[in-house]
Parts: C-alpha cells; sequence; structure tokens
C-alpha cells in the first residue's frame, strides 16, 4: 500500500494538457450541466477523439456483446490469462468506445491482453441503473466467454465510478473473476460528504457545483448513498487490488484521496499516484507522455501482479 507523490514536467504533458483543454472547451461539468443538451453537445467532442492516434499492432473491431455493440481491441502478438474491461469516462453523458480508441489500443498494447471497451447507455437519455446493466451484462458475457481467465476492469472519472460500481455488484453477487480495478480520477460521492476544497483546485473538466445537477441527470431519484451510484459507501472488504490515479489540483482529488483510505482501512492491496501539474484523467494519455507512459507500464505489471504472474 503506497502513495507516490510525482510532479509531471515534460513537454509533452504540457502540450497534451492544451490539447484536452481546447477539445473540452464549452464541455466542462458544472453547475449548468441541467441546461445542456448533451445528445448534440456530446456529438463533436466525441468526434474529435477518435481522431487521436491508435496504437500500432493493435486491431480494433465492433462486436455485439451483452446487448451492446461495444469494441475489442486485440494486439498482433495476444497474451493469455486476463481480459481487460475498458469503461470510457465523460460525465455519465457523453464518450464512447470509438472516442476512447486511442488509449483502450495503447492499453492493448502494453499489455498485451485483450481489451473490451464498453459502450454503454449514456445519460440523460437513461439514467442509472441502465449504463451499469450495460456493464454488468457485458461483464457476464465475457466471464462466460473465458472462463478460465481473470477480468481486469479499468475506467476514468464517470468510468471510474462504474468501474467501482461493478467490481462491487460482481463482489456482491458472488463473482470471483475480477482480478484487479484500475481508476484515474474516478468520481466516488455524490453526497456533499467530501471536502473537494481542502486544496487549492486548477480543474477545466470538473468544476465545483458539479455535483447536484450531475447526480440528477445520472440518478435522477435514487438516493446518492446507493453504493453503486457513491462508491465510497461501499464495504471493500474482500474486493480485488486497486490502482488508483490523479491530478494534486483536479476537483475529484478529494475522492481518489477518500477511496485509497477506504481500500487501505479494508486491507486491499491499493496504490495511488497524484501528479502535480497534470490534469483530471491525465492517466489515459497512454504513451503520449513520459509521465502517463510510466503509468501504462506500472498498470500492466499490476495487472500481472494481480494474477500472480509476478
Amino acid at each position: 500500500m503506497s502513495v507516490a507523490d510525482r510532479t509531471a514536467k515534460s513537454r509533452e504533458m504540457r502540450n497534451m494538457k492544451n490539447v484536452v483543454k481546447l477539445m473540452n472547451k464549452g464541455r466542462s461539468f458544472d453547475q449548468n450541466m441541467m441546461e445542456v443538451d448533451w445528445t448534440k453537445a456530446r456529438v463533436l467532442p466525441n468526434l474529435g477523439y477518435t481522431f487521436m492516434p491508435k496504437e500500432k499492432g493493435v486491431k480494433g473491431y465492433r462486436i455485439g456483446i451483452g446487448g451492446t455493440i461495444s469494441e475489442i481491441l486485440v494486439p498482433d502478438h495476444v497474451r493469455e490469462g486476463i481480459v481487460i474491461l475498458y469503461i470510457h469516462g465523460g460525465g455519465f453523458v457523453s464518450g464512447s468506445a470509438s472516442a476512447s480508441r486511442a488509449y483502450s489500443s495503447m492499453l492493448a498494447g502494453c499489455t498485451g491482453y485483450r481489451v473490451i471497451s464498453a459502450e454503454y447507455r449514456l445519460s440523460p437519455e437513461y439514467i442509472f441503473p441502465a449504463g451499469l446493466e450495460d456493464c454488468y451484462n457485458i461483464l457476464r458475457v465475457i466471464r462466460k466467454k473465458y472462463p478460465d481467465y481473470k477480468i481486469v476492469i479499468v475506467g476514468e472519472s464517470a468510468g471510474g465510478n462504474m468501474s467501482l460500481a461493478l467490481a462491487l455488484k460482481a463482489r456482491d453477487r458472488g463473482r470471483k473473476s475480477v482480478a484487479a480495478v484500475i481508476v484515474h480520477s474516478p468520481l466516488v460521492d455524490f453526497t456533499g460528504s467530501l471536502d473537494r476544497s481542502i486544496h487549492e483546485v486548477e480543474d477545466f473538466t470538473v468544476v465545483s457545483g458539479f455535483e447536484k445537477p450531475m447526480c440528477e441527470i445520472y440518478a435522477g431519484n435514487e438516493d446518492p448513498k446507493n453504493p453503486y451510484i457513491s462508491p465510497i459507501y461501499g464495504d471493500y472488504k474482500g474486493f480485488p487490488p486497486v490502482f488508483i490515479t490523479c491530478d494534486y489540483n483536479e476537483t475529484l482529488y478529494a475522492d481518489s484521496l477518500a477511496l485509497y483510505k477506504k481500500c487501505r482501512d479494508a486491507g486491499v492491496n491499493v496504490k495511488m499516484v497524484q501528479m502535480k501539474g497534470a490534469f483530471h484523467a491525465y492517466g489515459t494519455m497512454g504513451n503520449r507522455t513520459p509521465e502517463t507512459e510510466r503509468i501504462l507500464v506500472e498498470n500492466a505489471l499490476f495487472m500481472d501482479e494481480a494474477i500472480g504472474l509476478y
């Protein structure tokens, strides 16, 4: 169990921060979320992210799985034993498997494992538990198709929330095939119980005041203390190993720290990297910066350790 303090210093990280800021312009998650027509607002950013460079040596296909049309990324020299289920972020209202293909292909290329990138139903058209049920149905199909494999769940931001909720749900239903969970800048609490002002916040993606409207858009009238909505309320005894990354000055830093402490106190094997000078969900930049390439390699090793290869 450890927390690694790092500082982003590379030119590549500075450039990537500017690119992401530009692509997110006018699309931050804030107190005005309820006033946005997300069916229109998500179109251009989703399209823009599809042009991010993909990993060489990895083939991608659209597949029907668990009632969804998702994607599978397969390295040319695929390793067996693990299937990665990747759940994209986007505030529960945007994002897609195709828009996150760059990162999911890097994840496949670096680890050597198959990656299933989930295409789940988005809010506000579909509220909780629709998206989580899509991911759970995908998990069930993976377990059936690869009965002897372990499953690693990876997600960022809203996808980090759903990754934790999915692992909790699988554990609660007696499923033991989830070997590890990797989350980048996860949102873990909708109740207001976390003090997100404990440090200086500089975040152009998740902005103060987002909590109430995002919860209403995603969860409707459901109790925000439901651990499948606010995973910080889950019971983490017997939970698989967890790897967390976050930016020290992002709005959701408090969420990552609270999750780390929750896992540590429950005896979970948990590691956390907190980076200064990066940005929300920077971990999904994969090998495009030296800092995130290091994390990608560490994630691959973490997966192998979780199934006893090292």
